[in-house]
């Protein structure tokens, strides 16, 4: 195979590429079936991607390169979708917009065994990088953390409103890595921390100037040695950070 620019030989049962300088791209190693890159390998990139006004799946705007730069997020939870699954296949998405956006999977494809109608929040300022080993279910590396500058951010939540009345059943749950309760309206207005998983922390502070607020695990959890299901009561104006060591117990620092 010839042309202008590129040019292929066999040399001991390998296919060598090319260029016009004769230097070598790349290679197809016969014995390893497998291609060897000499030079740089440029990727199919997309730059100022507008995510869909609304949000949701349906409408999602449908990802088509490798790399994906989105930076209009008119509305928290605008939308964008991944291509179909397929094993081997990566797929990077910066969200370089100021709000956070949601991402689906294609038809019913998952996201770290997120329901398919639900997707995954991507912070603003973020990469993220989605791999898929089988088709149907990706995997994420970057979700919950992105940059300003030369420094790493984590995703937050603020103006939070505990749940009126308490309680671990309705309570609102925590779904960013730093988390600040504005309204508390009466004292034992709860929260609730995501399911335990070993090597996660979540920060959460109670802004109220006078309410204490109730902050629950999920369901079958515990915190410190509360015991399972039961509230861990953070003061007013206090910050505490819930670590998880193994699935299923919490341990907290609480702020002075």
């Amino acid at each position: 195979m010839a042309s202008k620019n590129i040019y292929s030989k066999w040399v001991s049962g390998n296919l060598y590429f090319y260029d016009k300088n004769n230097n070598e791209i790349c290679h197809l190693d016969g014995v390893l079936d497998q291609f060897v890159f000499k030079q740089l390998l440029v990727e199919p990139s997309q730059d100022a991607i507008a995510a869909f006004a609304g949000g949701g799946q349906a409408g999602a705007i449908a990802l088509t390169k490798e790399m994906n730069r989105i930076t209009t997020v008119a509305s928290a939870g605008d939308s964008v979708k991944l291509p179909v699954s397929y094993g081997g296949l990566t797929i990077l998405v910066e969200n370089g917009a100021v709000l956070p956006m949601q991402v689906f999977g294609a038809g019913a494809d998952t996201i770290n065994g997120v329901a398919t109608a639900t997707g995954v929040s991507q912070m603003p300022g973020s990469v993220v990088l989605f791999t898929c080993y089988t088709a149907g279910s990706w995997f994420t590396e970057g979700l919950s953390t992105g940059f300003a500058g030369g420094l790493q951010t984590v995703s937050t939540k603020d103006a939070i409103t505990a749940f009126a009345g308490g309680g671990q059943g309705s309570a609102t749950l925590l779904a960013a890595l730093y988390n600040r309760a504005t309204t508390v309206a009466s004292a034992g207005d709860s929260v609730k921390l995501p399911v335990s998983a070993q090597g996660l922390q979540i920060t959460v502070t109670n802004a109220h100037a006078t309410n204490s607020m109730n902050v629950f695990p999920n369901t079958g959890d515990a915190i410190n040695a509360l015991g399972a299901n039961a509230a861990f009561a953070l003061a007013a104006t206090k910050t505490a950070q819930f670590l998880c060591s193994a699935s299923g117990q919490w341990h907290s620092l609480l702020s002075a």
